[in-house]
């Protein structure tokens, strides 16, 4: 469900750009009772789509799940998205992807169901996009961005280029994802007995840019044979300042100016890319995959007294060179009509490499510490994995896969080996099924057993400046492994009205949390068992069948629980963190036959608090964030589009209890309790065609 992509009305009536309306074809698959699977292009025309992405948000009932971004490896079935009835190539994200497809150039979107497809690790609904190449054709768009004591935004845009010369098919895009954020913070300190003792306000700006450019080729060199090849080469460019006044209430604590601020300067580097061929009488396809990042990054801190002046300063340098590159054959043959068999097999690299280094100084001092120093963690991987897919009847569709991997992790700390390399070898694997009782119902039930992803940050020390607050590396951390459970029902009623709501269970084993290291560290460690449930529900109702033409309401709500047995004093909690209620609500109308569309939304989101070993912390929200906008689709050629965001003042808080030492032997420090207040905000949208 998509809510922030609204648009442009004010000021242009006055200035007569905006054009008659159009008649709009008001044809589409709601206008009957038939459930449709199949999304022609007519059926789009009413919202003027620029991109596949535009699109694909417009599909009752459906939403995209980004796939293998940021899971292990290439074969757990990536997004629920298909071109052609072709995976995306590598970890390539589909929101991106869709976005580089002009809509002029689709033609049909069909909605599939996962366990059907010969496509190992896909389940649920998945969209198939038809695309047809044209010769040259382009789009953009512009999304300048307006808040109160900020500075204007005004790069943020795309400009995207796709056509076909012979036996190959292209586009390129440039574009520049850039941010304006901000929010003053108004903070209260008291002690263990409740008494005021100080009170903070800060002013918080996070600016940054990240300008890239990129492409997806697709050539048949001759039948039966594709390669396929995306790139993306990106800057990252953010600074942020944090500047703040703390008011001493009591006779033992002094007033203080702080002035505190960070930047990054990274470059980003992605290639995937993929042959697929007949080989033996079946087909064979080749996916590599490389990522390069590096990214060093500044965090410094001063103090000072408003009667004397300086008092003291930190800094923390830091310089992080990520790798990844992945190499996956898989091997598929089709026995019968229906069944088909995979072989996969996998190989990768992951790694982080850093240098940092903590510098302080006094007045009259200049920086000194204990000089830089260097850390590297490393993982090789293999993994070999077996998928049957296969209708059983009629109404049933089933896939299975059983696989294992092994893995070997290895750490150095200044060019020095750490410890032993160590090992694992752990099984994965899959059913997941699909069952069609009739009227318009599909049941749908997976079990999995899963290997989780490691972030590699958290094998290394980091330093939190302005809070003082250190968190130690773990170089024994070992991935998660879960076994996941769900089953998901899904009604369609006819003219774009849509249920569905999943359940969901996990059984995870050496779950990733907050654990303590050593006498007093406090870091992300391991933690035995862990448990996760919950369901995610959601609902698309179409006007039309009540006479309410090109009205569209669309409803989510998530709830989920989590148990885990705190590392310090044994209680149950939920997992640090953790979503416990999200909800979102939406309502768009399109006015049949003219060019106008307005529309609103409402969403907010729950989490668990966050346990560490010297607090509690808790982040949340006041009150739901609300938006609205209003549309037109033909000014000048343009669809124009304003968008109002945090109507309702929503602010965000920050609560924290900190003890004099660890949670299971000390007492109550104080407390603190800050409040953000970032306003509303005015964001265009203006896109063309070209």
């Amino acid at each position: 469900m998509s809510h922030f992509s609204t648009s442009l009305f004010a000021a242009l009536v006055p200035l007569g750009l905006i054009s008659a309306p159009s008649v709009m074809a008001q044809q589409s698959a709601t206008e009957t009772t038939a459930v449709q699977n199949v999304f022609a292009a007519a059926y789009f025309e009413q919202y003027a789509p620029r991109t596949a992405l535009d699109m694909i948000g417009q599909v009752p009932g459906f939403s995209i799940r980004s796939g293998d971004l940021g899971k292990r490896g290439l074969g757990q079935g990536g997004a629920n998205i298909l071109i052609n009835g072709e995976r995306l190539t590598g970890k390539a994200d589909p929101f991106d992807e869709l976005d580089q497809i002009l809509a002029s150039n689709v033609e049909a979107i069909e909605i599939k169901d996962g366990a059907s497809l010969s496509i190992p690790g896909l389940s649920g609904q998945v969209a198939d996009i038809t695309v047809r190449a044209s010769k040259f054709s382009g789009s953009w768009e512009w999304n300048p961005q307006f808040r109160e004591s900020l500075q204007p935004n005004w790069f943020n845009g795309r400009v995207n280029v796709s056509g076909e010369t012979g036996d190959l098919s292209y586009s390129f895009f440039a574009r520049d994802f850039s941010f304006r954020g901000g929010v003053e913070s108004f903070e209260e300190l008291r002690d263990a007995q409740g008494a005021l003792i100080e009170n903070r306000v800060e002013d918080f700006d996070n600016y940054g840019d990240r300008p890239g450019i990129g492409t997806n080729l697709t050539w048949k060199p001759r039948e039966d044979h594709t390669i396929n090849l995306n790139a993306e080469y990106a800057l990252f460019n953010f600074r942020r300042k944090a500047d703040g006044v703390r008011t001493a209430l009591t006779d033992d604590r002094t007033d203080l100016i702080t002035l505190g601020g960070g930047s990054e300067d990274e470059w980003y580097l992605e290639v995937g890319a993929d042959y697929e061929m007949p080989l033996f009488g079946n087909t064979f396809k080749l996916t590599s995959y490389l990522e390069r990042e590096s990214s060093p990054t500044g965090n410094r801190f001063t103090v000072f007294d408003p009667q004397t002046g300086f008092l003291e300063e930190s800094q923390f340098l830091r310089d992080a060179d990520e790798a990844e590159t992945i190499l996956r054959g898989e091997y598929s043959w089709s026995p019968s009509e229906g069944r088909s068999w995979e072989l996969g097999v996998e190989g990768a690299y992951n790694s982080l490499d850093i240098e940092q280094e903590f510098q302080s100084r006094g007045p009259g001092e200049a920086f000194s510490g204990d000089g830089p120093s260097g850390f590297s963690v490393m993982e090789d991987r293999y993994e070999a994995t077996l998928t049957h897919s296969r209708p059983l009847g009629p109404k049933w569709d089933v896939q299975a896969s059983v696989g294992a991997e092994y893995s070997e992790l290895s750490q150095e700390r200044d060019d020095q080996l750490m410890t032993e390399p160590r090992e694992f070898v752990r099984p994965k694997g899959f059913v997941s099924a699909t069952y069609k009782p009739g009227n318009n119902l599909n049941i749908r039930g997976k079990i999995e057993r899963e290997v989780g992803q490691l972030n590699f940050f958290d094998f290394v020390s980091s330093v939190d400046l302005e809070d003082s607050l250190d968190r130690a590396g773990n170089p024994d951390l070992v991935p998660a492994q879960s076994w996941l459970g769900s089953l998901e029902f899904d009604k369609d009623f006819g003219q774009g009205n849509t249920f569905k709501v999943e359940f969901y269970g996990a059984l995870i084993e050496d779950i990733v949390d907050r654990i303590p290291i050593g006498v007093d560290g406090d870091g992300i460690g391991n933690i035995d068992s862990a448990t996760r449930y919950g369901f995610d529900a959601s609902a698309t109702f179409k006007g039309e069948r009540w006479g309410w033409n090109g009205t569209q309401v669309e409803l989510e709500f998530d709830w989920r629980d989590s148990n885990v047995d705190d590392p310090l004093l044994g209680f149950g909690r939920r997992l640090n963190g953790d979503k416990q209620i999200a909800y979102e609500a939406s309502f768009r109308h399109d006015i049949p036959k003219t060019d106008w569309a307005y529309g609103a939304f409402a969403e907010r989101y729950i989490q668990a608090r966050e346990f560490r070993l010297f607090s509690i912390d808790r982040f949340g929200t006041t009150k739901p964030f609300v938006g609205a906008f209003v549309e037109h689709k033909d000014v000048l050629g343009m669809k124009v589009r304003v968008n109002f965001w945090n109507l309702l003042d929503q602010e965000e808080y920050f609560d924290r209890t900190l003890f004099d030492a660890r949670r299971d032997q000390g007492q109550i420090l104080r407390t603190e309790n800050a409040d953000y207040v970032f306003g509303q905000i005015l964001n265009f949208n203006i896109s063309g065609e070209f």
